[in-house]
């Protein structure tokens, strides 16, 4: 127990004698100080366009169902649903005008036809 705490002591006046040099040290003569020159470059993108797409519609023909839409023109059936407030996918009547979700501008890409050795 007398080691434990003579060492707490001892680490204790270490660190304030640490300090009290540390202050001094940095009160002193100006003199020699060195000047730095920071800048700040902005993160902010510049100026940035929204790009207007005019809703595309479909019209839906005998015969043709959701699935069979979404597929054609390489859509997400669940967003071509809510875009339209259609509730059940097999409601879909000739006729009827959907409109198209507009473009992402993502590229899907088929995949590799490389097969495995």
């Amino acid at each position: 127990m007398y080691l434990r705490g003579r060492l707490q002591w001892s680490l204790l006046a270490i660190s304030v004698i640490s300090g009290l040099i540390a202050l001094v040290l940095s009160r002193g003569s100006n003199t020699d100080s060195i000047s730095v020159e920071t800048t700040v470059e902005s993160t902010v993108p510049p100026t940035t366009t929204t790009i207007y797409y005019e809703p595309v519609y479909y019209t839906v023909n005998p015969g043709d169902s959701l699935f069979a839409i979404s597929k054609t023109y390489n859509l997400n059936m669940a967003d071509l649903m809510a875009l339209n407030g259609i509730t059940d996918p097999d409601k879909v009547n000739a006729g009827q005008v959907l409109q198209l979700p507009v473009p992402t501008g993502f590229v899907p890409v088929a995949p590799s036809t490389t097969m495995d050795p």
